[in-house]
């Protein structure tokens, strides 16, 4: 009976030393280097959305400033010519165009990748 009893307790000790294999800590490990690497990608694509929609947000605003100083050039140096439109001299015209596009390039430079 005691011979039966120690190989019990024998094996119990064994059993339980058994459980607690090396390999469980290196994948708990590897897990967890894992999750950090998933959260640090996802921080990174979150702050260039935020950066994208930010420029994406100032290019559309620096271009309608563009389109409204336009509208003020045709206004101040044309005649107006039924409900909203003006008539401009060409060559006036053409310096309005030029600027206008201009200011567009500088807004794309500046705020385009």
């Amino acid at each position: 009976m005691k011979n039966l009893i120690g190989a019990t307790l024998l094996l119990s000790i064994l059993y339980l030393n058994g459980c607690q294999d090396t390999r469980v800590s290196n994948l708990e490990q590897r897990v967890n280097h894992l999750e950090q690497s998933v959260h640090e990608l996802e921080s990174q694509r979150d702050k260039h959305a935020d950066d994208d929609k930010a420029r994406r947000e100032k290019l559309e605003g620096c271009v309608a400033d563009a389109n409204a100083e336009f509208d003020r050039y045709l206004a101040s140096n044309g005649t107006k010519h039924g409900i909203g439109s003006y008539n401009v001299k060409v060559p006036v015209l053409a310096e309005i165009q030029r600027q206008h596009q201009g200011r567009i390039d500088e807004c794309r430079l500046l705020y385009s990748k």
